[in-house]
């Protein structure tokens, strides 16, 4: 456990440095009578990159909990390759050329941010096993093409190898050659995982004095998916339309109803508050509901909505920042409501409510809270 903490820290402390370093900068700014507008967007942008960066961390200690993986998709691999070569470039440029043998490969299943981080891993290990100094005689090779069915990507190196006796455990979590301070151990462990969590393999050929090759193997995505990139701030909807937000957590709602604007966002604390709007009657285009709160889980919620208001039980979405218990697991594993990850992206979840069919005028009416008398 102590192993773990000390490599989820360190791999932590790096964007969460930079994430506070611009939100301070960006708030200092903002009280100056003239900000300068432009710095401060770059900064905000900058923090909401470290922001996924340290989402992305807590969601891989997942896959040494077992825990359901919610997010999966259609991914372009070539435009990942390029994205994620665009990341490892500073390493890249003072250590190797970088060539690229693109073969046009159809989509492959998988998650574009899960792929794109064990793609910019592959290249960050791959730079890193060359010593800065002779750029023009070493290679990093990338190339795709379609095998047997697959997708096929690899990343080479003309770098000093992997020893036969370490070539064996390099996908063991905790298990690296790097220098303390420099690797945890994790990379590669959780590329597997990402990679095998889409029935996919990777695999690895490597010398000392030789270099190395990752060969990565993905299935062929049957459908092509619109990736929606994120963004400072989620899209403006066609149309005003009603959400509730149930989160025990007061700055996540807060932080929802301006993101979700200007959409009507109401945001209870309590499973028990928002089941009393929806005794009294009260209708919502979409429900967010929380997985884990203390009072009523999310499950909970979901069972007593699907009671007394069964018509808004198809409107329910999950968020989740992690299901710890075996019966929340189970939950997930089951039930046919979609869920999604924190922190959730507003474009996704905005997707999920133009999808839904708007209620009618009738069906939104507004009782008070006050003249309630209670819920069981």
């Amino acid at each position: 456990m102590g192993t773990l903490a000390a490599g989820v820290a360190h791999e932590i402390n790096n964007p969460l440095a930079f994430i506070l370093g611009n939100v301070d900068y960006a708030v200092r700014e903002l009280r100056e009578p003239h900000p300068e507008v432009g710095e401060v967007l770059t900064a905000l942008e900058e923090a909401r990159i470290g922001g996924t960066r340290v989402r992305d961390i807590v969601r891989d200690q997942k896959l040494f909990a077992r825990a359901p993986v919610v997010e999966n998709g259609s991914t372009d691999v070539e435009a990942l390759l390029e994205r994620s070569i665009s990341m490892a470039a500073n390493e890249i440029r003072y250590r190797a050329k970088l060539v690229r043998r693109y073969g046009g490969v159809p989509h492959a299943l998988g998650s574009e941010t899960r792929l794109g981080q064990v793609f910019l891993n592959l290249l960050i290990n791959a730079a890193q096993a060359i010593p800065e100094g002779n750029v023009e005689g070493n290679e990093i090779r990338v190339s795709t093409q379609v095998a047997s069915g697959w997708v096929e990507i690899e990343v080479s190196d003309t770098g000093k190898g992997i020893p036969a006796e370490v070539r064996d455990r390099i996908f063991e979590p905790f298990f690296t050659t790097k220098p303390v301070g420099v690797g945890t151990g994790l990379g590669l462990s959780i590329c597997h995982g990402i990679v095998r969590s889409v029935g996919g393999e990777i695999t690895v050929e490597s010398a000392p004095g030789k270099g190395t090759t990752f060969r990565v193997r993905l299935p062929i995505s049957a459908t092509v998916t619109t990736v929606v990139e994120p963004s400072l701030t989620a899209p403006v909807p066609p149309s005003t339309r009603d959400i509730l937000v149930i989160d025990d957590e007061p700055l996540l709602a807060h932080a929802m109803r301006r993101v979700l604007a200007p959409h009507r966002v109401i945001a209870e604390t309590s499973g028990r508050r928002a089941l009393l709007r929806l005794a009294a009657g009260e209708r919502f285009d979409l429900v967010l509901c929380d997985m884990m709160m203390p009072e009523m889980s999310g499950p909970d919620v979901f069972a007593e909505i699907q009671r007394i208001a069964p018509d808004q039980a198809e409107r329910v979405v999950f968020v989740t920042g992690g299901a710890f218990t075996d019966s929340a697991r189970d939950f997930l594993a089951t039930t046919k409501q979609r869920a999604l990850e924190k922190p959730a992206d507003p474009a996704v979840i905005l997707e999920i409510l133009d999808a839904l069919p708007p209620l009618s005028i009738a069906t939104r009416r507004r009782p008070t809270l006050t003249s309630l008398s209670g819920f069981r």
